[in-house]
């Protein structure tokens, strides 16, 4: 969580000098490639990972290290395969799908990013291994390196590729991508290197071994479900991708200028939103191994417990986001992109933030009540759920982004009700499944994070005898350690009564 927090930071960190020399139309052009990719992704690597963490966890559970290792085996050719296939389309159809987007000069950006598919493939092999070992390290090192590298290379390229002009210079950004996947699947290949050779090798002999067919038939029925519902949301916002920047053309709006609200949308407040979200994702990444494996023991009540546990603490860092973000909306954006983006296109993206950081809370927990389904094997639940929710959001979509008075505004609002949606059937199924307690604490996190709406007032107090930036860090800061000092509080005084009725109990 902690490395996943810096690496959004330094990606967001990495937009603000990257919108300035690309620009907004750039940032569009630069987003618009996304969808496909994302959704290539999807399709080679995006169940396989989920299934050897599973997987894994339960052989490991049952002392069964042969068969981790061979999970890891076929897991990787598996992966090969489907990648290379998925990297393969984007270079052949590149021009196609630029053309259905409704902006052709994406079509060379798609030639910078392609090559990250495959190695983003293998990356997400080992990433699944070492979560299955319950070792989350090697995961969140070579994220943060992702970053780092992407922004230093991104940077490099794009400022000297843009003197061709823009297409040129989100090009070299793109091709940044690459070089970053590279350098971290050479880390992740060490590191597995020398943790393999560190074990001892005795663990490998114990336990029945399935054949590589059937260990194969195995990971792919998993990865099954796994991959449609994580196709869904690339999907969308693949169509969204076409969909949202037409219908505005056909507002009026000319192409450069539909091309750039997209990108506001899409890149300047979903960097912001990616954030806090990434909070919640490693939850769900650490939760789905751990729920397995207590699971597949038959300790129901343990893998309860746990998974009730994860959606509270995602709760506690996920609302006081989505309200921080929902007050501060115009200030984090001038914080950000301010030296990078006009004042029109700021009021813009304040106000699309606005609205996304009420999703921030339903995406959040979406994320975790996920990785708990998958974890106790139902893996068509959260297919279903984003289902649902991805069809209301395709409607809401063309009703709303048509209103000329909603516009962009409607393909914000309509991926709030998404996430909504499919949140609360989750919610519902995990509660028939008796795998969920609401514990009494949720109220009090919710209080106090509501709380966090009149700091603005001390915000504007701190603005009226201090620098804009230290006014607003300052408030920040007072508000954080404020909130995080009453959730301690709180937490310790559950543990005082827990103690207390235990020593009552072994009394009695």
């Amino acid at each position: 969580m902690i490395f996943g927090l810096v690496s959004k930071v330094v990606g967001a960190i990495y937009r603000i000098p990257l919108t300035s020399i690309i620009g907004a139309e750039g940032m569009g052009l630069y987003q618009m490639v996304f969808p496909l990719y994302t959704l290539m992704l999807t399709l080679s690597s995006s169940g396989i990972p989920s299934s050897i963490s599973k997987l894994i966890s339960e052989s490991v559970a049952k002392n069964n290290y042969k068969q981790a290792k061979r999970i890891l085996k076929v897991s990787f050719l598996l992966l090969v395969c489907f990648s290379l296939f998925c990297t393969i389309i984007v270079f052949v159809f590149a021009g196609v799908f630029a053309g259905l987007q409704g902006n052709i000069s994406a079509k060379i950006c798609y030639y910078g990013l392609a090559p990250a598919i495959i190695l983003v493939g293998v990356i997400a092999g080992f990433r699944g291994y070492f979560q299955g070992l319950q070792c989350m390290m090697p995961s969140a090192v070579s994220g943060f390196i992702e970053q780092a590298v992407k922004m230093g290379f991104g940077l490099f390229f794009a400022s000297i590729m843009v003197k061709k002009g823009i297409v040129y210079g989100v090009l070299g950004a793109l091709i940044g991508i690459s070089v970053s996947e590279l350098v971290a699947l050479v880390y992740l290949l060490i590191t597995y290197i020398v943790k393999k050779a560190k074990m001892p090798k005795d663990l490998f002999v114990y336990g029945e071994v399935l054949n590589y067919k059937n260990t194969a038939k195995k990971i792919l029925s998993l990865s099954f479900f796994i991959t449609l519902g994580g196709l869904i949301m690339p999907l969308t916002m693949l169509i969204d991708s076409g969909v949202v920047i037409n219908i505005l053309k056909s507002l009026g709006y000319s192409k450069s200028y539909a091309t750039e609200l997209f990108g506001l949308q899409t890149g300047t407040v979903g960097s912001i939103i990616n954030m806090p979200v990434i909070l919640s994702l490693s939850i769900s990444t650490a939760i789905l191994p751990y729920v397995s494996s207590r699971f597949s023991k038959g300790d129901f009540d343990g893998a309860k417990k746990s998974a009730s546990k994860a959606i509270l603490i995602a709760i506690i860092f996920a609302l006081p986001a989505s309200v921080g973000l929902f007050t501060f909306s115009k200030e984090v954006v001038v914080l950000l992109y301010g030296r990078g983006l006009t004042k029109g296109q700021i009021l813009i993206s304040a106000n699309l933030l606005e609205i996304a950081s009420v999703g921030v809370f339903y995406l959040s927990l979406l994320q975790v009540s996920s990785g708990i389904l998958q974890g106790i094997g139902k893996f068509k639940i959260p297919l279903i759920s984003l289902a649902v929710g991805a069809t209301i959001k395709m409607v809401l979509n063309l009703v709303l982004i048509s209103v000329p008075s909603i516009n962009i505004m409607g393909a914000e609002f309509s991926t709030v009700v998404c996430y909504m949606v499919a949140l609360f059937i989750n919610l519902g199924l995990l509660k028939k499944y008796k795998m969920l307690t609401l514990d009494h604490k949720i109220f009090v996190v919710m209080f106090l994070s509501l709380a966090i709406y009149f700091s603005k007032y001390l915000f504007q107090y701190f603005v009226s005898i201090m620098n804009y930036f230290i006014a607003f860090f300052t408030t920040i800061t007072i508000v954080v350690v404020i909130y995080f000092f009453f959730v301690f509080i709180l937490y310790k005084r559950s543990l005082f009564l827990c103690k207390k009725i235990k020593n009552n109990e072994k009394k009695v």
